[in-house]
């Protein structure tokens, strides 16, 4: 279909956060959700990030004062900082129209643990934001009691990444999470826990609309791990292959945004450009049983981390 942000309707009024906001695809979110007048939580490690990013979008993005960006600390590595973002949260706001789980990590050396004790990607793109989203739905949940049905939604930034997990999947009766596996069946393993999570949420929590888009091959931080030489970098950037934010950032917006959104997409797989997906990246995405035991560990693992 055809999406640009022009198709955005007036956001004044709506409360949404977005964590890793101050770069790639997550600043150029807030900033065009900010320039449709919401008022956006920038989920950031440290003030100077959030502070420096706030300066670029306002630079490119004069429009993005017509909302509010404010200033969420969050290191979504470990449990007890995700818990800590949503009691800060939860202190300013008793709404919530719209959680962005945009933050990811992908290409950490093997061997790479977060202090919860988890492979760190896994850590940082499936619990974190497990964390964080769970200790949320209550105030998701009353939102969307007051709001027009499928207008309160839960983004999780996914990825055909997801593909690169070994055949067998998710590494889930390993302690650590498959600490030992390369970095990109980590990155896999956590993008198909992503799709896995974001079915559950749709089946346990109906009244909020949870999604789950994968922006494209985009020119953001995401590769810094990566060790790919910048010369090449640069060719992949400018002439074959990375598309760039503004891009990347259009199918999570449709996602968050589109006013048209039915229950029967809850739980979906979008893909570029704002398209429902259903062939999934990974056979056990799918798999809403393995699914069901993801989110108990995660359940599990917040009592461990002392966060539940």
């Amino acid at each position: 279909m055809t999406f640009s942000e022009n198709d955005i309707p007036d956001l004044k009024g709506k409360i949404i956060v977005v964590t890793g906001g101050n770069s790639g695809i997550g600043k150029q979110t807030v900033a065009v959700l900010a320039s449709k007048g919401a008022k956006v939580y920038l989920a950031a490690r440290s003030a100077e990030k959030y502070q420096k990013a706030v300066e670029e979008i306002h630079e490119s993005h004069p429009e993005s004062t017509y909302g509010q960006i404010e200033f969420l600390q969050l290191d979504l590595s470990t449990a007890t900082s995700a818990l800590a973002a949503t009691n800060y949260f939860k202190s300013k706001e008793n709404t919530l129209h719209i959680l962005f789980n945009n933050a990811g990590i992908m290409g950490t050396p093997t061997g790479s643990k977060s202090g919860d004790g988890y492979e760190l990607q896994w850590a940082t793109n499936v619990f974190g934001p497990f964390v964080l989203t769970y200790h949320l739905l209550p105030v998701l949940e009353v939102t969307a009691a007051s709001s027009p049905p499928g207008t309160v939604r839960i983004i999780n930034t996914a990825s055909d990444g997801a593909a690169q997990a070994p055949k067998k999947g998710i590494p889930l009766a390993d302690p650590t999470l498959g600490i030992g596996a390369g970095p990109l069946a980590c990155y896999g393993s956590s993008k198909i826990g992503t799709i896995l999570v974001t079915r559950q949420l749709a089946r346990r929590y109906p009244q909020i609309s949870s999604l789950a888009p994968h922006p494209g091959t985009i020119q953001t931080e995401l590769f810094r791990d990566m060790g790919i030489p910048r010369p090449v970098k640069w060719l992949l950037n400018v002439r074959v292959l990375f598309k760039p934010v503004q891009y990347g950032a259009l199918t999570q917006l449709y996602a968050g945004t589109f006013p048209s959104m039915d229950s029967s997409r809850n739980g979906s797989y979008l893909v570029p450009l704002a398209k429902i997906e259903s062939k999934l990246p990974h056979v056990q995405a799918s798999d809403d049983v393995f699914g069901e035991k993801v989110w108990n560990w995660n359940l599990d693992a917040m009592k461990k981390a002392g966060v539940l």
